[in-house]
This record gives C-alpha cells, sequence and structure tokens, in this order.
C-alpha cells in the first residue's frame, strides 16, 4: 500500500451516516454482550429441558441498528415473539424461526423429528406451547440483563412478518443481539431485539458507575506506580557560550549555589522537595529536608 493512500483522511476514517443511530461505544459493547452470553446459556439450559433435545447458542455479535435495518436481516415470514415492557410502547422481541418453533413443540408432544418441518403459522395449540415456553425465556432475559430493562418482559404477541410489526418505528434504534442456534443436528438462528430508548440510558448509568469505582479504586493506584525520574539539582550558572567551547579538563566553575542550601530535588521539571546530598556505603543518598507543601504552611 502506497504512503499516499495511507495519509489519504478518506482511507484512514469511514464517512460516517448521519441516518444512522450512532454506535455503541466499547464499554457499553462489553456489558451487553457479557449480558446476552449469560442469556444464552439461560436460554440454551431451558430449551434443553423443555424441548428434551440438546440445545446450545452461541452469541455472534451485539449491534445497534435502526428497525428498519434489522427488519431487513429477517426472514419475510418468522416467529417474533413481542414482550411488553412496563411504562413503554415498544416491546422486546425474541425471534426464531417458525420451521424452529414447530420442531420445538414435536419435541414437547412427545415426538422425535430430527428434521426442520415446513414453516407455517401456528396453531391455537401450539401458540399456548410457544408462550408458555417463552415466558420462561422473558424472564432469563430479565434476569440476564440485570437492570438495564425497566422491568421484566411480559408475552404480548407473536408476529409473523417483521415489515408488518406495527408496534416500533421503522426509524426506531434497536439493540440487536444474534445467535447462532444448534437443536441436536439441526442448526438455525435466533435473535433478541430491544428498544435502544429502553436500554441506552440505563446502559450509560451502570457504565458511569462503574467508570466511577474503577476511578475511586485504581487512578491513585497507577498514578502511584508512574514512573517518574527525580533529579538533585544545584542552582543554575549562566555563562557564555564562547565559555563553554573553551571549557576543558582541570577547569574550575565558580557554583552561585550557598554550601549551606539544599538541593533542588525536581522530577520532570517541577520542584517537588529540597534535600542535603549524603551517601550509604559506596552509593550516594539525598536526605529530604523539606517539600513545597511544608514551605508554605
Amino acid at each position: 500500500m502506497s504512503a499516499t493512500m495511507i495519509d489519504d483522511p478518506a482511507t484512514r476514517y469511514p464517512a460516517y451516516d448521519f441516518s444512522r443511530p450512532t454506535q455503541l461505544d466499547r464499554e457499553s459493547t462489553r456489558h451487553l454482550e457479557a449480558a446476552f452470553e449469560s442469556f444464552a446459556r439461560l436460554w440454551s439450559s431451558q430449551l434443553t429441558a423443555k424441548v428434551r433435545v440438546r440445545a446450545h447458542l452461541a452469541l455472534e455479535r451485539v449491534e445497534l441498528i435502526s428497525y428498519e435495518e434489522y427488519a431487513e436481516t429477517l426472514p419475510g415470514t418468522t416467529a417474533m415473539v413481542a414482550g411488553s415492557l412496563p411504562g413503554r410502547e415498544e416491546p422486546c422481541v425474541v425471534q426464531f424461526g417458525l420451521d424452529s418453533a414447530l420442531l420445538w413443540v414435536v419435541q414437547m408432544m412427545g415426538g422425535r423429528s430430527t428434521s426442520l418441518p415446513a414453516a407455517r403459522t401456528f396453531t391455537p395449540i401450539e401458540l399456548a406451547l410457544v408462550r408458555h415456553l417463552m415466558e420462561g425465556t422473558f424472564e432469563h432475559l430479565h434476569a440476564s440483563l440485570d437492570g438495564l430493562l425497566p422491568g421484566e418482559p411480559r408475552f404480548s404477541a407473536v408476529h409473523y412478518n417483521p415489515q408488518y410489526m406495527q408496534v416500533i418505528s421503522g426509524t426506531a434504534a434497536v439493540i440487536v443481539a444474534r445467535y447462532s442456534l444448534r437443536l441436536g443436528d439441526v442448526e438455525t438462528t435466533a435473535t433478541v431485539m430491544l428498544p435502544a430508548s429502553a436500554v441506552v440510558d440505563r446502559l450509560a448509568a451502570s457504565g458511569s458507575d462503574a467508570a466511577t469505582a474503577h476511578t475511586a479504586e485504581h487512578t491513585l493506584e497507577q498514578v502511584r506506580s508512574t514512573p517518574l525520574e527525580v533529579t538533585l539539582r544545584l542552582a543554575p550558572i549562566t555563562i557564555g557560550a564562547g565559555e563553554v567551547l573553551d571549557l576543558a579538563p582541570g577547569d574550575l566553575l565558580r557554583l552561585p549555589h550557598p554550601e549551606t542550601r539544599p538541593y533542588e530535588l525536581v522530577a520532570d521539571r517541577t520542584t517537588i522537595g529540597f534535600a542535603t546530598p549524603g551517601s550509604r556505603g559506596s552509593r550516594l543518598t539525598c536526605l529530604i529536608t523539606s517539600t513545597p507543601e511544608e514551605n508554605h504552611s
């Protein structure tokens, strides 16, 4: 790659799209990833127990996008289980394939199917089984997010077409966790969608609390362990450049520093105290006689 391409601002800094929501900062992303990974473990255990087939969920990524962008990544027909949040119009959503859900129903009813059935909408009995399963799933979601939601989601409805779910605006920012889902030998995908307006403020507050705690506990320790070069300095002498050039071994320079005056103890050109020189064994030492705070007291 040429130096011109490296220095080109258009190459080094990608264009910012003001029509998209701002992205999550690194600390918030890590917080959400940890929460969604915890949810994956709980939901995997729930599915394994209820469906009686070994289930495994793996978090792939967490992103902040608009609902319209999220909907465009989903199949035209899918299972979107909406959970209402206390005091909010926008729901959270747990999404998975209809074929996956129908396989879960077969297994819960005692069947032993090992392949995904054809996708279709739920019958009333199937919907009741899925609702019972998802009520426990929402409990796990609330427990995993640990205060990032305004309350525990409550099952409200199942939507089959992401483009026609009218309970949230297409331009609204949403947080999406994407999972790979394996049930026995069957592999598929699932997502969890949270309205960003319900999460971001709580996420920022928890990040601020964590940052405050981190600062209080670690900043002083970091400052104390930072290496500094300390110098013992006499009062300086000013001489001409010609005299400097004429210096030779054996020449004497009269220093303006009184013999009884302590030397300055300097760190990065800042006087931090005064000291008298001495020795201990074969090593030179200095004895601190005063500090700037003492001199101003």
